[in-house]
Parts: structure tokens; C-alpha cells; sequence
């Protein structure tokens, strides 16, 4: 059964999307105001794309049960209007690409200076016809979905990889536009692409969220003398309050699969203490693989971003520490801050951001916002600390 009545997608004409400020000035500076021209309506085609995108609410055609049922064309049919506007959307940023950086416009400014605008076209052209081809591939995929048994076999199936599409629909288009404002200038892409900033926001709010249900579950399950009805009871509501938060909503389907199938297994009246920890535990390495994708896949620059300004305000707390100033403790308090958008990242770190909430230094000596100091660098510092990102997908 589905969770819904049906997609809930409606067709009409969507306003002209408003270009992120950062993309704005991009093309604003650009002296060549014909090139301008040309990537202006590029990108106003990619930004409709990705607003297009957006707009498919597969939410409401999740199924309420983690059981396999078949997909069959009556899921398809409902789908097929968001999908076909999807595909026109689509190939009508491929056409917008084509017509205003054809394959046949000159490269020879790639190796023109880097800040001159010949040289800034050419790499333009190159981004935009590269990322189109990309996207004609991937509608094929598209559409031959409905000829793949395995997904029309399975309702799960079909959901994930409708989710796994539309992300990499998205990426692209993303990468397209990230790449061409990169050419003219130093951006960032969460400053440059259309909705990238709010995809952060909610990659932020589902890493800190987890965090949090990772940490109450796992304080129930170390509690030996809990009676195994009150801990099944606490851990179903624990899990019923996390998938009903904001930041549920855009987890691909391989993770709310294994989700339902946990809260399933919770109402059996035949469990025992073990299968319960280990069939828990299972789910929070689900859901801490889901918060470690989106930390490598959207999230990187974001968090460098913040690596930085932490750094910054702690160099002046230091400052202020030696030359006895007493704004150390408002220098520290403003990188606690800074440092809460990393939230989830490592216990180490959330311990350390519980601790200073909990103890603030408006009152605090030397020695112990020095000590505060040295505490914060420390944890972010491991968090900053180079490793291998995992080859799962982030949440759509």
C-alpha cells in the first residue's frame, strides 16, 4: 500500500526562477555582456530544471510496510506526468545548451588568460556541452526504466532508483552551473547553484537529527537492568519521533526500508533482548552511513568553510587570552556557534559542544578558556582530519 493517495503533482506554469546573489554577481561581472547574455539563459534553464525536479513529491508513494510488493504500471502511471515533465525539463536545458554553446564554438581562449573572458566562455562551453551529453544519457535511462523487470518487479526498487536519477539529474545540472561560474571568478558552489544551499541546510538538519536519535538509542540499549517491554516501547516511539521530522523526508528508500523493517520487528511479541540490540544497532549504522554520505556528498565544502572560521575565532581567543583583553570568552563563544553546524560529524565532537552549552565561560578565568580552547581545536581539528568518503548516495 502506498502511504499516499497518489503523487501529488499537479502541472502548471512555474514562475521564472530567481538566480542565487552569488550566481547574480557572477554574470553581472562578466564585461563581455553578450557572453553574459548566453549564460544568463543557461543558467535561468538550469535553475527551472532543478526547481522541476524539486517539484516530484515521491514521499507519498513510499509504501507503509518494508515487504516487497510488485511495482506493476499502476505505480508508473502515477508517477509518469512528474517523470515526462521531468524529461522535457531536462532536454529543454539540453536545447537552451545547444543553442547558446554549440559544439561548433571556438575553444580557443581555454588557454587565454585566466581571468579573461575569452578564456572564460571557452570553459563554459566545454562544462555545458559536456554535462548535456551526460544528461541525454540519463534520460534514456529514464526511459527505459519501464522495461527493466527488476524495477517494475519491485515497488522499493523503482522508488530508489526514480530517487537515485533525480539526485544525479540534479548533481549535473549542479556541477554544470558550479563549473561555468567557476571559470569567471572563485565562487562556491553552495553561493552559485540554484538550491544548493538549501539541500545543505537539510543534509545539516538530518546529520545533527540522527546524532541525536544515534545517541538517546544507544544510552537505552546500555541500560542492562531496562525490562525488555519498556525498552522496545521507548525504542518504537524514539524511532516513530524520528521519522516524523523534517529531516526523514528526503532519505532515499533503502534506508526507510530497513527503517520499517526495524519498527516491524519491534512489534513481534516474541523478542528477545539480544535480537533487539543487534537488529537496532543494525538500523543506527544505516542511518550513520546515510549522515556520513551526505557529509562527503554535499556537505564537504560546507564544512571546510567552517573549519576555517573556527580556526579564525579561536586564533583570536587565544589573543585575548594573552593580552588579557577578557573578550576571550565572547571570541570562543562565537566558534561554539560557528562549530554547531558540524554537529554529527563525531561523539568526540557533539560531547565537546554538549559540555561548553551546558558550562558557559561568561564567568570563566584564563586557565579554563584557554583549557575551553584547546578542548574545541582539538575535536575539530580530528574532524578535519583527511579520510575516505563512502560509496553510498546521499539522501535525494
Amino acid at each position: 500500500m502506498c502511504t499516499g493517495a497518489g503523487l501529488r503533482y499537479a502541472r502548471h506554469p512555474m514562475a521564472e526562477p530567481t538566480l542565487p546573489r552569488g550566481l547574480q554577481a557572477v554574470l553581472s561581472g562578466i564585461v563581455d555582456r553578450e557572453l553574459a547574455g548566453r549564460m544568463t539563459r543557461v543558467c535561468l534553464a538550469a535553475a527551472r530544471c532543478i526547481e522541476q525536479l524539486q517539484a516530484i513529491n515521491l514521499v507519498s508513494l513510499e509504501p507503509a510496510e518494508a515487504e516487497d510488493g510488485s511495482a506493476d504500471l499502476s505505480l508508473w502511471e502515477q508517477m509518469a506526468p512528474a517523470v515526462a515533465d521531468t524529461v522535457a525539463a531536462t532536454s529543454g536545458l539540453c536545447a537552451v545548451i545547444d543553442a547558446e554553446f554549440p559544439d561548433a564554438s571556438s575553444r580557443s581562449g581555454v588557454f587565454a588568460s585566466e581571468s579573461s573572458d575569452e578564456r572564460a566562455e571557452a570553459e563554459a562551453a566545454l562544462v555545458f556541452q559536456s554535462v548535456a551529453r551526460l544528461l541525454r544519457a540519463q534520460l534514456a535511462a529514464v526511459r527505459d526504466m519501464v522495461r527493466r523487470p527488476e524495477l517494475m518487479a519491485s515497488r522499493w526498487a523503482l522508488l530508489e532508483e526514480l530517487q537515485r536519477l533525480r539526485a544525479e539529474f540534479r548533481r549535473r545540472v549542479g556541477d554544470a552551473v558550479y563549473l561555468a561560474a567557476a571559470a569567471t571568478s572563485a565562487v562556491r558552489r553552495d553561493d552559485v547553484v540554484p538550491g544548493a544551499s538549501q539541500e545543505v541546510q537539510r543534509a545539516l538538519l538530518y546529520r545533527a537529527t540522527a546524532a541525536d536519535l544515534v545517541k538517546q538509542v544507544r544510552v537505552r540499549l546500555e541500560r542492562a537492568d531496562e525490562p525488555l517491554p519498556r525498552l522496545v516501547a521507548g525504542l518504537s516511539g524514539d524511532l516513530t519521533l524520528f521519522a516524523s521530522m523534517p529531516a526523514w523526508r528526503h532519505v532515499h528508500a533503502s534506508p526507510k526500508r530497513h527503517f520499517l523493517a526495524v519498527k516491524a520487528f519491534l512489534s513481534r511479541a516474541d523478542l528477545e533482548r539480544a535480537d533487539v540490540d543487534e537488529a537496532v544497532r543494525g538500523l543506527l549504522d544505516t542511518l550513520l552511513d546515510v549522515a556520513d554520505a551526505l557529509t562527503h556528498e554535499v556537505l564537504a565544502s560546507h564544512d571546510l568553510q567552517v573549519f576555517a572560521d573556527v580556526a579564525f575565532r579561536l586564533e583570536q581567543a587565544q589573543l585575548h587570552v594573552t593580552l588579557g583583553t577578557g573578550a576571550a570568552a565572547w571570541a570562543f563563544g562565537a566558534a561554539l556557534t560557528q562549530t554547531e553546524t558540524l554537529r554529527g560529524r563525531t561523539e568526540r565532537l557533539d560531547a565537546v559542544l554538549r559540555r561548553f552549552k551546558k558550562e558557559p565561560l561568561d564567568d570563566a578565568d584564563a586557565v579554563a578558556v584557554r583549557e575551553a580552547i584547546d578542548a574545541l581545536r582539538e575535536a575539530v581539528t580530528e574532524v578535519a582530519s583527511p579520510r575516505p568518503g563512502p560509496a553510498a548516495p546521499p539522501g535525494s
